[in-house]
């Protein structure tokens, strides 16, 4: 499967990321919405590339999910 431009960007992002970044932190960093980050941190992740999981969100009760480099 091809990797687009974003799929590259998420991946130069994560790789150069001292800690987990969230799908939040992704899309504001890439310059693309919160669907979208999401879409291909699920894509990169079905492709082994990079892992998830959830962390409890600081601020109200939603759950947050986090990624990094494989």
């Amino acid at each position: 499967m091809m990797l687009s431009e974003i799929d590259k960007k998420i991946l130069e992002l994560l790789k150069k990321a001292e800690k987990p970044l969230s799908t939040y932190q992704i899309a504001k960093k890439t310059d693309v919405t919160w669907p979208t980050a999401n879409s291909h941190c699920y894509k990169l992740k079905s492709l082994g590339l990079i892992k998830n999981k959830s962390e409890e969100s600081k601020f109200g009760l939603r759950e947050k999910i986090v990624w990094w480099i494989k």
